[in-house]
């Protein structure tokens, strides 16, 4: 008993530590985009915008869901020797992310970062480097070791910081802010994250991963960040300039800051609602569902007046005037950002009970309907592109935390009446 209160003390310690590192990550992040924007202005800065904004989506759809695919298979097993296959998942999705994003610079080099092909090299290191990051904190969190993903956080925030605060005091050009990107990650193996892992396979395989888990849970994160995160690429193929890209960037990074930081929290979350999928009573899980929908429309009403009132003057302070955003994104991504919060941590319903192909579903209606927005709105640039933000997470809300829960237990009551 006391061993497990000692336990379960020490959990709650590397909880705060994990809060605690995702205020101080959101504040490096916060400077090193606030030093960028004023270091090289809004025109210059617009390659630094979409590789950022590449980045953070290639992370959230192909690198994170292979840290929470770990995760959540660690929880159930304890021994990553045992889990050869989701490695080599793994190891797939990482391949993908090099692939994926030095692929898209290749493509679009000189419609984003002026044909120079040293942003190709700094994107496939920067793929690296995130992957690396990726499995590490994929394993702590696996292990508990929750402390451990607390520095992580904040010794990449760290190297970030420094890093951007160095190119600022050089008056360097942007690429060597993209270098700082691809070298911050490293940073996070300070914690020795494989510190668990010693000797040889203990045993054969064992199956905790139920089937295509993996590839339904890219999907799904693959359409999620599509809505969230590809804004600034979305400005710029609606007809927007690239200073309106720069402006909806800025602008939504200081918006994303909840949703981003919640992401280092889900590591937090998974392995409990792992458990309570894999325990006796799984309708503890379900019954989440509802609250986090209450609780997201609850933040998108608080958002959108929090952020109509003072996200413009927050932004011409953090990175000037000019890049102030109009009345009306101000307030449509405050909503949006609520309403996502929401959704965030109802997927990790579908993640803990491996209901991918349910998941991979809620998403994609809530891309269509998002799509849909963008394609026949009548908006300037970036209100339009807000306004497809702000109907994506309320259809993925609605979908994850209504429609799909109710769907769910129908199916299960069917299931258990055969049975009986």
């Amino acid at each position: 008993m006391v061993e497990e209160q000692n336990v379960r003390r020490k959990e709650n310690i590397g909880t705060g530590l994990i809060v605690v590192a995702t205020a101080v990550s959101a504040a490096a992040v916060l400077a090193f985009q606030a030093l960028g924007s004023r270091t090289l202005g809004a025109e210059a800065f617009a390659p630094i915008a979409v590789l950022w904004t590449l980045m953070f989506l290639i992370y959230t759809v192909l690198q994170l869901p292979a840290e929470q695919h770990l995760t959540r298979a660690l929880a159930v097993t304890q021994e990553f020797d045992r889990i050869a296959q989701i490695r080599r998942d793994m190891l797939m999705a990482f391949s993908g992310a090099i692939v994926v994003g030095a692929g898209f610079v290749v493509v679009t080099l000189d419609r984003f970062f002026g044909g120079d092909a040293r942003y190709i090299l700094v994107t496939a290191a920067i793929m690296v480097t995130r992957s690396i990051m990726a499995l590490g904190r994929g394993t702590v969190a696996g292990h508990r070791r929750f402390g451990a993903y607390g520095g992580s956080i904040a010794l990449e925030a760290a190297a970030l910081l420094v890093g951007g605060v160095a190119c600022t005091l050089s008056d360097a050009p942007a690429i060597a802010f993209a270098a700082v990107l691809a070298i911050a990650p490293l940073a996070s193996l300070l914690v020795n994250p494989f510190a668990n892992i010693v000797g040889p396979d203990t045993g054969p395989a064992i199956d905790v991963q139920k089937g295509s888990f993996l590839v339904w849970l890219i999907i799904a994160t693959g359409a999620s960040q599509m809505i969230i995160a590809a804004g600034p690429i979305a400005v710029s193929f609606v007809g927007g300039s690239a200073a309106a890209v720069s402006i909806f960037f800025t602008s939504f990074a200081l918006l994303r800051g909840p949703v981003t930081s919640a992401y280092n929290l889900v590591a937090r979350v998974l392995p409990d609602f792992t458990s309570l999928a894999e325990g006796d009573d799984p309708a503890r899980l379900w019954a989440w569902a509802p609250r986090l929908t209450v609780g997201g429309v609850c933040l998108a009403i608080l958002g959108a007046i929090g952020s109509g009132l003072f996200l413009q003057p927050i932004v011409s302070a953090v990175y000037g005037p000019t890049f102030a955003p109009p009345d009306l994104a101000a307030a449509l991504g405050g909503a949006g950002v609520g309403l996502g919060l929401g959704a965030l941590f109802a997927t990790q319903i579908y993640s803990a009970s491996a209901k991918g192909s349910w998941l991979a579903g809620g998403w994609l209606v809530a891309l269509v309907a998002s799509v849909l927005v963008l394609l026949f709105s009548r908006f300037a640039p970036i209100d339009r592109v807000s306004l497809a933000f702000v109907v994506g997470e309320a259809t993925g809300l609605l979908m994850l935390g209504v429609v799909l829960p109710f769907r769910v237990r129908r199916s299960d009551h069917r299931i258990q009446k055969m049975r009986t």
